[in-house]
């Protein structure tokens, strides 16, 4: 007896062969907690983090060097997802928006008193990664079949 593939390549018809395979990628997630990272390395966020943590009576400290080399592995880690987004969609805006607010949280950080340029980077950052993870999500649920 001759078994006929169908178009999935498969013999049997069931739904799990019939159904594209929907898989969680695990990107989105992360392009929606890095951001929040960049603002979790700012200073004046880690000089209300002391405060509120001296509270309760912990206490910790930063030096400048280690709260620079937090921030720049929070940055490179968002362009990183964010291009490796852009490359597997074959979109430019995921990279484009990371690119944009990277800048403007380096710019507002090293550029003296600009506390509002850095807090727009890390809104940029942090609304480019929920756009992207919604967005994801919306096509996952449009990929999975209906029960009818």
């Amino acid at each position: 007896m001759r078994l006929k593939l169908h178009d999935h390549s498969h013999a049997c018809d069931c739904a799990a062969h019939r159904a594209p395979k929907a898989t969680a990628p695990n990107a989105s997630m992360w392009s929606a907690i890095l951001p929040v990272l960049a603002c979790a390395v700012c200073p004046a966020c880690l000089t209300t983090y002391a405060k509120l943590f001296s509270v309760l009576g912990v206490g910790f400290g930063l030096s400048e060097f280690h709260h620079l080399v937090l921030l720049v592995v929070a940055i490179s880690a968002s362009i990183g997802v964010s291009a490796w987004r852009s490359w597997r969609t074959r979109r430019v805006w995921p990279i484009a928006i990371a690119l944009a607010g990277s800048a403007l949280v380096a710019t507002g950080h090293f550029g003296g008193d600009l506390h509002a340029v850095e807090w727009a980077g890390v809104l940029l950052l942090l609304v480019g990664g929920l756009t992207e993870h919604f967005r994801l999500r919306r096509q996952q649920a449009s990929l999975v079949p209906s029960a009818a």
